[in-house]
């Protein structure tokens, strides 16, 4: 039985590669599946059993695959322990909706056990990473695909669908997706420097698609994140090896001319669009808090609370007029009031000052964070009521609020900690350690940590957490090679 165990679990690490391959490859397919689901207003029930199905075989493969299975306790103990001080800190607060905040830590989970899963992958299998590798230009090349077609057959649901601009494709999340692109996109110029290390044409090619397609997408990260990838790619690469300039300089023009670009791209085109409704939203905030010259303090609060009322109904319902006020200092400005993301943290630190003292340590329960109240659209005049959700649009605002202070802190240092193992891999043996691989994780990294500060797209995301998952596992991986490369060479 021993023996035959041993076979079985050989087979496994065998096979690998092509697991990991398969797994990469599902990733887009599914999220486009996501989209029509929610387009055709179908069960998404499918598509959820898949990601659970992937995350439970990837736990339960890496767990008998690894030689270090306490490291998988351990990461039990600890979520399983965070999990019950959030499940006490809720029920102090009403838990009203249990199974749906549940399913959010799960999702929050996804990033953490999967990370440990691939390490797993690559410690027993060295060809895991090339496969993950290739499984993203595979990805990539799915998405640019997807992207084209949507925009051929009329099908785009834009990335700013009120304004008709941007080039999202199938995919239901525009900021989401600008994260998936922006960690594939340096990983596939990397692919490509590493393939054709001599030649110019492929990777202009390869470097056209990837840095267009961010381009295209048109969210003000997706613009950071391809500028970061192709000078960040360009300038690494005279960095690793001189001699490949041309492929630098090359890498670098390509990004210039899209950058140069920029007056027209959708990501400015939007911008503008956006600074002339602002415009139309001052004047109705003026026009509803304007008063007489002789109006009394009161009478001025009161005309202020009105034009409050337009833009934060939802704010208003749940903490009241004055301590609404207060909390926007009594601000006159359209881009103070009219903030969707200060509305959304504003909201959030009124709902944590209403929780118990256990709410700052392990969060509070995403059901809370919503509000029913009658809305008035400023630009078109409709008014309807409805359901308002104030989760916060950034991750690391977001994680504080659902998880608490703990929580935050316990994800700040599982991201911190792949961090810390790469710059010390580098701060040992730059000359070895820094290639073009390493180079294009790095940077892949450095854009998801971006996208976590400013949008709710990552952690939070299982659709975008198993790639910044993938990521760190392998910059482990290179790091932990260059220390058992020189173990070996001081044997």
């Amino acid at each position: 039985m021993k023996d035959e165990n041993s076979k079985i679990r050989q087979n496994l690490i065998r096979y690998l590669p092509v697991m990991v391959f398969i797994y990469c490859v599902c990733q887009p397919l599914m999220d486009v599946a996501t989209y029509w689901q929610e387009y055709l207003q179908i069960t998404n029930t499918l598509t959820v059993v898949l990601r659970m199905g992937l995350l439970c075989g990837s736990v339960v493969l890496g767990f008998i695959l690894s030689d270090r299975k306490r490291y998988y306790w351990l990461t039990a103990l600890i979520l399983g322990g965070f999990l019950v001080g959030h499940i006490w800190s809720c029920i102090q607060a009403g838990y009203n909706q249990p199974f749906g905040d549940l399913s959010n830590m799960i999702r929050i989970y996804f990033l953490p056990l999967t990370t440990l899963c691939f390490c797993t992958f690559l410690r027993q299998n060295g060809r895991v990473v090339r496969a993950i590798r290739e499984g993203l230009m595979v990805n990539l090349g799915i998405i640019i695909i997807v992207m084209i077609l949507s925009r051929l057959t009329g099908t785009d649901p834009y990335t700013y669908p009120n304004k008709a601009l941007g080039v999202r494709g199938w995919f239901y999340f525009a900021n989401t997706q600008s994260a998936i692109m922006a960690m594939i996109v340096p990983v596939a110029i990397g692919w490509a420097l590493m393939k054709w290390e001599k030649q110019v044409l492929p990777v202009v090619v390869v470097s056209m698609l990837s840095l267009g397609a961010l381009f295209a997408l048109g969210t003000r990260l997706a613009f950071f994140s391809f500028v970061a990838a192709g000078m960040g790619m360009a300038v690494c690469l005279v960095l690793i090896d001189r001699k490949r300039w041309r492929q630098s300089v090359a890498i670098g023009v390509v990004t210039v001319a899209f950058a140069v670009m920029l007056p027209i791209s959708p990501m400015v085109r939007n911008q503008k669009a956006v600074a002339v409704n602002f415009e139309i939203k001052q004047s109705a905030f003026d026009e509803a808090a304007a008063v007489a010259d002789n109006a009394t303090e009161q009478e001025r609060k009161e005309a202020l609370g009105h034009a409050y009322q337009l833009f934060l109904p939802g704010l208003i319902s749940r903490f009241g007029e004055e301590r609404t006020l207060q909390a926007y200092n009594y601000s006159e400005d359209v881009d103070v009031v009219g903030s969707q993301r200060l509305m959304r943290l504003t909201f959030c630190r009124l709902l944590l000052q209403d929780s118990p003292e256990s709410a700052k340590w392990f969060g509070v329960s995403r059901s809370r964070m919503s509000e029913k109240a009658l809305h008035t659209d400023v630009l078109t005049g409709e008014t309807k009521e409805q359901v308002v959700w104030y989760d916060p649009e950034n991750d690391f605002h977001a994680i504080f609020y659902l998880c608490g202070g703990i929580g935050l802190a316990m994800m700040l240092a599982f991201i911190g900690f792949f961090a810390a193992q790469a710059l010390l891999a580098m701060a040992r043996d730059f000359k070895h350690q820094f290639t073009v691989d390493f180079a294009a994780l790095s940077i892949g990294a450095c854009c998801a940590v971006a996208h976590c500060y400013f949008t709710a797209s990552i952690l939070r995301f299982n659709s975008a957490s198993v790639y910044l998952a993938i990521i760190l596992a392998a910059l482990w991986d290179l790091s932990r090679r260059e220390r058992s490369a020189k173990r070996m060479h001081v044997e």
